[in-house]
C-alpha cells in the first residue's frame, strides 16, 4: 500500500521533470466517473462516558468521564466517484470531485471501560441486565462484526499530468474538502451506534491516464484519504461518545470525457 510520504516523493519527482520543456498538453473542461475498491484502515475507537451509568445488584456504576475504547477491523468495500474539472495546457488540472464509499465491519475486540478490559466479562455489564452464566461474554458479543461505515465527500483537487509525448500520462495530485462519515455498529444485533458526523478531510493521489481519442481518456488511480479529525459518534448502548477513525486507501479506475479545448 502506498503511503502519503511515498506520494509526496512522487510529487517532487514529477515537478522536477516538469521544469524541463515539454510538448503542450490538450486543455479544456472535462467530466469523469470512476469506481473501485476501498481498503479502510482499522479503527481504534476512543471516547468517554457523558453521564454516570448507575450500579445494579450485579455490577458497579461506571462514573461519568470514564474512558471507553475498542478496536474495529473492517472488510474491504466499494467506492464510486464523479469529477468535473478543467485541464490547462501546462499540465495542471483543477477538479471538483464527489466521492462515496462503503465498507462493512469484520470484528470488534479489546473493549476497555475506565482502563479495565471487559472482553471476558458477562455482557450484561453493558446492557445492565442480570448476570447469568448463560450470557455470552463481552468479547463474544463484539466478535460478531455486524455493521458498516459509509463516507461521502466533496473535494477540490489539483493535479499535474506529466507529458510523455504519448497517450500515456502519469499524474499526481492532492485535494482538500469535507467528508460525512456514517457509522453503524451493531455487533450480535445489539445497537451500539448509528450516527453520522462531518469534518474536513484531505487526500493524496497518484495515477496514470491513457488517451483513447482526443475526447476520451481512461485512468487508474490510487488515493489516500483521511479526515483532519476523527468522526465523533454518540453511542446508543451507553451514554458515551466515540471517536471513529476513517482513513482509507482507494484503488479506482474510470473514464474522462473532454470538451472543446485546444
Amino acid at each position: 500500500m502506498m503511503k502519503p510520504r511515498s506520494i509526496f516523493a512522487s510529487c517532487g519527482a514529477v515537478l522536477a521533470v516538469a521544469a524541463f520543456p515539454s510538448a503542450a498538453l490538450a486543455d479544456g473542461p472535462y467530466v469523469g466517473v470512476s469506481g473501485g475498491i476501498v481498503l479502510p484502515e482499522d479503527s481504534t475507537n476512543e471516547g468517554e462516558t457523558t453521564a454516570e451509568v448507575p450500579a445494579t445488584p450485579d455490577f458497579g456504576s461506571i462514573p461519568v468521564g470514564s474512558e471507553v475504547a475498542w478496536d474495529t477491523e473492517f472488510d474491504n468495500g466499494f467506492a464510486l466517484g464523479g469529477q468535473v474539472g478543467y485541464a490547462f495546457d501546462n499540465g495542471l488540472r483543477v477538479e471538483l470531485e464527489g466521492s462515496y464509499n462503503e465498507y462493512g465491519v469484520d470484528t470488534h475486540s479489546n473493549l476497555t471501560v475506565g482502563g479495565a478490559v471487559l472482553d471476558g466479562v458477562d455482557s450484561a455489564v453493558l446492557t445492565r441486565g442480570a448476570a447469568d452464566a448463560a450470557n455470552p461474554t463481552v468479547g463474544a458479543v463484539l466478535a460478531d462484526g455486524t455493521g458498516d461505515v459509509t463516507n461521502f465527500g466533496l473535494f477540490g483537487n489539483v493535479f499535474y499530468d506529466l507529458q510523455t509525448g504519448s497517450g500515456f500520462k502519469p499524474y499526481v495530485g492532492a485535494g482538500i474538502g469535507y467528508q460525512w462519515t456514517d457509522v453503524e455498529y451493531a455487533p450480535s444485533e445489539i445497537a451500539v451506534a448509528d450516527e453520522s458526523d462531518g469534518g474536513f478531510a484531505y487526500q493524496l493521489m497518484a495515477g496514470a491516464s491513457f488517451e483513447v481519442t482526443e475526447s476520451l481518456e481512461l485512468f487508474g488511480q490510487y488515493t489516500y484519504r483521511d479526515r483532519t479529525e476523527d468522526a465523533e459518534i454518540p453511542l446508543s448502548l451507553l451514554p458515551a461518545t466515540l471517536d471513529v477513525e476513517s482513513a482509507q486507501s482507494l484503488v479506482t479506475a474510470g473514464v474522462r470525457v473532454k470538451f472543446g479545448g485546444s
